[in-house]
């Protein structure tokens, strides 16, 4: 093999050029292969690279994910006032009704009978048509009445007793019915408390009688009469046992002479 390698001589600057040139085409490319493009907009706003949080990069983007809570900002609790609980509803409170002290006669003629007026007792004022209930020192009902009719020979005698066993709803001369009743004593017939007596008509209802002497005149055969509702609160007042005063009667335009 020959020491060299020995070009014709008028080859020899062309090779030379072509070398120089080849070379320096070589230099460019690397260049630019090397360096990043960058745009001009972004050389005007580039702002420096921010250090990344501290995360095992051996765990990647799950120690990543798992520790996001930490990379999280403190919050500071913003403080509040607290506010008032909001008040209850005020329920109503009913007022007691007033209580009624009973007249001083009521009083003192339960003493005279000896009557404890501290307890429950009744006073029939047949001059009046009234019923005086007293429980507890009060005055609970001053009910309207009608008593026996003297002139008609039905009078109500004046009596002291208590109130006997209830007899409910019973019937008396001619069919007439009576509810409530409430037994006081036998003379000549029974005598009672009861509601006003009634008919039934073809419909079954009932037809009372008496209603408009109620409070005003005496008007029954001896009975004590007391309008339906009231017959009804008496019942449910429960006055078996109390004790009873009635009162004469004592209107001199009705008494026979």
């Amino acid at each position: 093999m020959p020491d060299h390698i020995s070009f014709p001589s008028h080859l020899s600057p062309l090779v030379l050029v072509l070398g120089v040139a080849t070379l320096a085409l070589g230099m460019w490319i690397s260049s630019l292969w090397m360096t990043p493009v960058v745009k001009g907009s972004d050389l005007a706003t580039a702002t420096p690279t921010k250090t990344p949080p501290s995360v095992d990069v051996v765990q990647g983007t799950s120690a990543a994910f798992n520790n996001a809570a930490a990379l999280l900002p403190t919050l500071t609790p913003v403080p509040t006032t607290a506010l008032p609980a909001p008040s209850p509803t005020p329920v109503p409170v009913s007022t007691p009704t007033a209580f009624i002290t009973p007249q001083p006669w009521v009083v003192e003629l339960a003493q005279k009978r000896g009557i404890n007026p501290m307890g429950r007792y009744i006073i029939i004022d047949q001059d009046n048509q009234q019923m005086h209930i007293v429980e507890k020192g009060h005055l609970v009902r001053l009910l309207d009445i009608t008593t026996g009719d003297p002139a008609l020979g039905w009078d109500t005698p004046a009596w002291f007793g208590v109130i006997g066993k209830y007899w409910g709803t019973f019937q008396g001369l001619g069919g007439v019915k009576a509810d409530e009743g409430w037994w006081l004593f036998k003379r000549g017939g029974n005598f009672l408390i009861h509601g006003l007596p009634y008919v039934l008509d073809d419909q079954g209802q009932k037809v009372y009688k008496g209603a408009d002497e109620l409070g005003f005149a005496p008007a029954s055969r001896g009975c004590i009469r007391l309008a339906p509702d009231n017959a009804r609160w008496f019942t449910a007042w429960k006055p078996q046992g109390v004790p009873i005063i009635i009162l004469p009667y004592t209107d001199p335009s009705q008494v026979p002479g």
